[in-house]
Parts: C-alpha cells; structure tokens; sequence
C-alpha cells in the first residue's frame, strides 16, 4: 500500500530552488493557508511518473516565485485542469505530458510572463480553453 507524498511536509525547505520528483502519487491540494506556501523560494518543479490525485493548478498557481512547471507522464483522473486568473504570476514555461487531460482551461489574465506552453497529450482530444495571447505559445500533440 502506498500512501500519497503530501508536499507540505517540505514546508522547512524555505530556500529550495529547484525539486523534482519522481513518486509513485502526491498530493497537492488547497486545503489551508500552509499547504499553499509550501516552497517560498521555488523557481522549478518538475513532477515525473506521478499519480496526482487532485487538480494540481489551485495549488501550484500560488508559488510565488515558479518560474518553469513540467509534469511529465503524470496519472490524473479528473477531467480538467485549471489554471486561475491570478495563476503563475512568474511562469515562463509549462510542459504537460501526459497520457489524458481532456480539457485544459487557462484564464486571461494568467501567466503573464509565459514564454513555452508545452502540451503532449497521448489519447484522446484536449478541449483547450485559452486566451488568444497564448496561442502562439501553444507546442506539441494534443
């Protein structure tokens, strides 16, 4: 039986810049203020292999200093992915590559600092809900 990675028991690591993990699940979520502000200093997060066992952008969009996102083969059994309008305020690029995402959802005024939008979905469409400044941004097979 494995028991899901809860990423705020890293809350002690206030200077880490860079992590990336390869686990068999983790969890993310929003439940209170100090799950949110798990890593203060994080510039890059890279998530490999994962069973995500919620939404992972409510949380991830509040890292106050993330610059590059990557989930990369990741399990995720929702439906969508969320990305709020004051998501990512630092983001330079995200790389989602999964087996299925159906339907990605970004706002307008998220990312603002957006450079590579990387999407490799392996089954399925992606319905993409994003705004026209991102477009070009937008690589990959989905």
């Amino acid at each position: 039986m494995s028991v899901p990675l809860n990423l705020a028991s890293f809350s002690k690591l206030k200077s880490l810049l860079v992590l990336k993990l390869e686990v068999n699940a983790v969890k993310i979520s929003t439940e209170s203020e100090e799950d949110v502000i798990f890593f203060p200093s994080l510039e890059s997060l890279t998530l490999d292999g994962t069973t995500l066992k919620e939404d992972p952008m409510p949380a991830l969009q509040k890292l106050p200093r993330l610059q590059d996102l990557v989930l990369k083969e990741c399990e995720w059994s929702g439906a969508k992915m969320s990305i709020g309008e004051q998501g990512f305020g630092r983001l330079r690029k995200l790389e989602l590559i999964t087996v299925r995402l159906d339907e990605l959802e970004i706002e307008e005024k998220s990312m603002p600092s957006l450079l590579k939008l990387n999407l490799e979905i392996e089954r399925g469409a992606t319905k993409l809900l994003i705004p026209d400044r991102l477009q070009a941004f937008v690589q990959g097979t989905y």
